[in-house]
């Protein structure tokens, strides 16, 4: 029974040795014993796998008419806990002295309403505009049919200025019909949205930098009346001509070749780009360079179910953090900007925060921060300023707040400099576009502090939250949690090679005294063994040892063998014991 035990527990030791060498290093093992004081113990829901993509919503965008499906999934996800907590910030919070109003910026500017901005490659601002055209309760019918009567935009729609705020180029005469989306890629290509013709355009850079001359004379020429005209006649007049048109005009739709009003674009450094279909769909369609659609992410928020990360409500601005592989979309009627992994759309994370309200119209990004705007909800009970704000990707706080002197009253859009310097926010009502300029030497250090806070913070939080679970430990600490580490795993590997040493030496005298080790050929034990059992072999005295039955066994019969000597006794010769 001893020997069965020896064995049972060299065999435990010896699983134990392999399962730690093929799990990986003891640091390991232990880092995740200490991570785990800090968290409960509950369980995970569907919703904390975020960054795989089997529970997450985004899918293949079939090539054929079968785009036209909106995907669903049965169950949805519960709603997504925001990321501040609801006393963390004061409503009332000051603006941000570090990031000021340039009041002389483009305080005399009348283009109408200001759909949307953007800096090209020479840090140019470009504005889409709306000119004389109104989006009124008569614009659009029942069916998402805009009313063409009035003919498109006669004035330029698209102006350019300097830093100084003077006109350099204009153009985009009869062309657009209800401007709304402006994005200027690394390459300085023009992507346009017009969601009265639902429709998304590209403008090459070349064609720009090429015919701008031309583009200078025609901007003081009269205007000519193409009310009547046809799409195709339309852009054989311009000057400039889209390089690609995605969507149908003037025809809604959410199969194979429509939008519905499209809302954005954001355009990867890979050529990949991102169309926001916004006031009818509520989705993110992802293309290639191409124009050939990779997925789609979200869908409109049906009836009776939870909101979740992916279920929109007018996704009205992207952005796109190429260094993070993540795109940022501002769901502009749930009042959050949601993250996603550009790559497959997967969710990683949501902003939201009472100080910001219950509308978020523009998104920009800019060196690991969000800029974005907010807007006025009548129908809200809760007070907030409508202005412009900046969050720390890391732990979705808000480090700063900025506007004019007053609240903006409707901004549309916000675009941000590369280094966070110029932020350029355009009015939709009152016509107006404000310019800031940030200090960013002191952003850098209020960043620095804002990242210190957030990781003391998120060490007692739950699992259960959207920040990532990292090591929020202090230099020290870390230190002398290491040194613990190492003496621990020097003393567990110590434990383990004295156990398997035991247990070998354990296996090798076991085998010895059996006589199975070093001693014998297998062959001929096992011959050995199968003669033992054979019925011959019982009464051969010459080819076994083992079955000597009646070896050394006294004939009862031969008298000659027996012993005739009388026995004696100690008692018989006490001399002799005596003497001994």
């Amino acid at each position: 029974m001893t020997h069965n035990r020896l064995d049972i527990l060299c065999c435990i030791l010896i699983l134990f040795t392999a399962v730690i060498s093929t799990k990986g290093d003891f640091q390991d093992l232990f880092s995740l014993q200490r991570r785990g004081k800090h968290l409960p113990e509950t369980k995970f829901e569907s919703s904390d796998y975020e960054d795989y993509s089997d529970v997450n919503e985004p899918i293949q965008a079939p090539s054929e008419s079968l785009w036209s499906r909106t995907p669903l999934r049965d169950v949805e996800l519960p709603l997504i806990q925001s990321t501040q907590q609801l006393n963390q910030l004061n409503v009332t919070s000051p603006l941000d002295p570090h990031i000021k109003w340039d009041k002389n910026w483009g305080a005399n500017l009348d283009y109408g309403q200001l759909s949307a901005v953007d800096l090209d490659l020479n840090g140019n601002i470009v504005l889409f505009c709306r000119r004389e055209r109104i989006w009124g309760q008569d614009t659009f019918d029942l069916k998402n049919v805009f009313n063409r009567n009035q003919g498109p935009i006669k004035d330029n729609t698209i102006i350019m200025f300097n830093k100084s705020g003077k006109v350099i180029l204009e153009w985009g005469r009869n062309m657009f019909y209800l401007p709304h989306g402006l994005t200027i890629d690394f390459e300085g290509n023009y992507w346009i949205t017009d969601v009265a013709m639902h429709q998304v355009f590209k403008f090459n850079a070349q064609d720009i930098e090429k015919n701008k001359d031309k583009l200078k004379k025609l901007q003081n020429s009269p205007q000519e009346d193409f009310s009547e005209i046809s799409m195709t006649v339309l852009f054989s007049q311009s000057i400039i001509k889209p390089s690609m048109i995605l969507g149908e005009a003037f025809v809604p739709g959410n199969d194979n070749q429509r939008f519905c009003k499209p809302t954005a674009v954001a355009v990867a450094r890979n050529g990949d780009f991102f169309v926001s279909d916004g006031y009818c769909n509520s989705r993110i369609v992802k293309f290639n360079s191409k124009g050939e659609r990779i997925l789609i992410i979200g869908r409109a928020l049906t009836f009776n179910k939870f909101l979740s990360p992916y279920t929109l409500s007018i996704p009205h601005d992207l952005t796109l953090a190429d260094d993070r592989d993540h795109i940022y979309v501002a769901d502009r009627e749930h009042g959050r900007v949601l993250c996603y992994f550009a790559g497959n759309g997967t969710f990683h994370k949501e902003f939201r925060s009472p100080v910001i309200g219950t509308k978020i119209y523009g998104v920009a990004y800019a060196r690991e921060r969000l800029y974005l705007v907010n807007g006025p909800d009548p129908f809200s009970t809760n007070k907030f300023h409508v202005r412009g704000f900046v969050i720390d990707v890391h732990s979705g706080d808000v480090i700063s707040q900025f506007g004019p002197n007053g609240d903006m009253i409707a901004p549309h859009d916000i675009a941000v400099s590369d280094d966070g310097s110029e932020i350029y926010v355009p009015e939709l009502y009152n016509h107006a576009i404000y310019r800031f300029l940030s200090d960013e030497s002191f952003r850098e250090i209020k960043m620095n502090v804002s990242k210190l806070k957030s990781s003391i913070a998120n060490s007692s939080k739950s699992h259960h939250s959207l920040i990532p679970l990292t090591d929020n430990s202090d230099e020290k600490s870390s230190g002398h949690m290491n040194l613990t580490t190492l003496i621990m795993t020097i003393v567990v590997s110590i434990m383990i090679l004295i156990g398997l040493c035991v247990g070998i030496a354990a296996i090798v005298a076991r085998c010895k005294k059996r006589g199975c080790l070093l001693v014998r050929r297998r062959d001929y034990w096992m011959n050995e063994r199968k003669d033992n059992f054979k019925l011959s072999s019982l009464f051969d005295t010459r080819q076994t040892k083992n079955f000597r039955l009646f070896d050394k066994r006294p004939n009862t019969r031969d008298f000659s063998k027996l012993s005739t000597e009388p026995e004696t006794t100690d008692d018989e010769h006490v001399e002799d014991s005596l003497i001994i």
